[in-house]
């Protein structure tokens, strides 16, 4: 099952957020961690308008995560295959 974009967001914030808990060592790996998922977020956004990440700091524990929040409210919305809401009468 794929995740959305907005998942993978959370996810990456969730990594951040445990690795500033670390140790040094541990803390660079939760940085890569959360890199992977912020990276999932662009390629998971692509087909819904894509989001620009090129001022995105990924050194940091405490990125400007509203740069990303805002461009996410800007995408599409999902299509996401379910059954209608409303059955047919």
């Amino acid at each position: 099952m794929q995740f959305l974009a907005e998942q993978h967001l959370v996810a990456a914030k969730l990594v951040r957020e445990n690795g500033a808990q670390r140790s040094s060592a541990e803390r660079q790996l939760y940085l890569k961690k959360s890199n992977s998922f912020v990276a999932c977020v662009r390629l998971m956004a692509k087909d819904r308008g894509g989001i620009c990440l090129d001022d995105f700091d990924w050194t940091s524990l405490t990125p400007d995560w509203g740069k990303i929040d805002e461009q996410m409210r800007r995408l599409a919305l999902q299509d996401i295959a379910s059954p209608p809401l409303v059955p047919d009468l």
